[in-house]
């Protein structure tokens, strides 16, 4: 009896002494998987427009004339005339011819606007008076040639001188400004005759010089 009681503790040492075995769950030996076609993954793309079609080739057609057509050379343009440069209108014969005035070896001659002035005694005392304030230029020599200056004016009803502006430069700038202050300091001449009907009368005074 003391025997068995050995053997069974043996057993029971024995039992909670091993080691456990793993247990294996049997199952199928052979593994089904389903492959996925790569192209899936990607995102489809917008359909790409179809690429131009090349032209038709064309046939070159040539001319059976060889000269083909001749084109006519553009008509000659004539030249336009150049126009005609006007000249100025050439001054009138003086109402009251160039005439000696005072000492001083001053000529003047006096020309009017318009044809109809007949009152040759007013411009002798126009000229008289326009001479007696002229003097020559201090300094000035011509060399024995004569110079010749041309003032332009308008005198007044009463006598007063207006527009007094140089209408041709004798080239000499101090005899120049000489005949102008003769005209300034004339003012005002004697008064228009009453004969005449106009307002005012434009008045040409030459003034002609020559100096040694």
């Amino acid at each position: 009896m003391g025997s068995g009681i050995v053997h069974l503790l043996v057993l029971v040492v024995l039992f909670y002494v091993r080691t456990p075995a793993s247990l294996v769950i049997p199952g199928p030996e052979a593994v089904t998987v389903a492959l996925m076609d790569p192209s899936a993954l990607v995102p489809a793309l917008p359909p790409q427009p179809e690429p131009p079609r090349p032209a038709p080739h064309v046939t070159e057609i040539k001319p059976v004339d060889d000269t083909g057509v001749k084109l006519q050379p553009p008509p000659k343009l004539k030249p336009r005339p150049e126009p005609k440069k006007e000249e100025p209108p050439a001054m009138p014969a003086p109402t009251l011819p160039s005439a000696t005035v005072g000492t001083s070896g001053l000529k003047g001659d006096v020309t009017v606007d318009g044809r109809n002035f007949e009152f040759t005694y007013y411009l002798v005392l126009v000229r008289n008076k326009i001479a007696s304030n002229w003097t020559p230029p201090a300094g000035v020599a011509t060399g024995g040639k004569p110079v010749r200056a041309v003032i332009y004016f308008r005198i007044g009803r009463g006598g007063e001188i207006t527009g007094v502006r140089i209408e041709s430069l004798s080239g000499l700038e101090f005899f120049d400004r000489s005949a102008m202050r003769a005209v300034v300091l004339s003012d005002p001449l004697p008064p228009l005759p009453l004969g005449f009907s106009s307002g005012d009368l434009g008045v040409h005074f030459g003034f002609d010089w020559e100096a040694p």
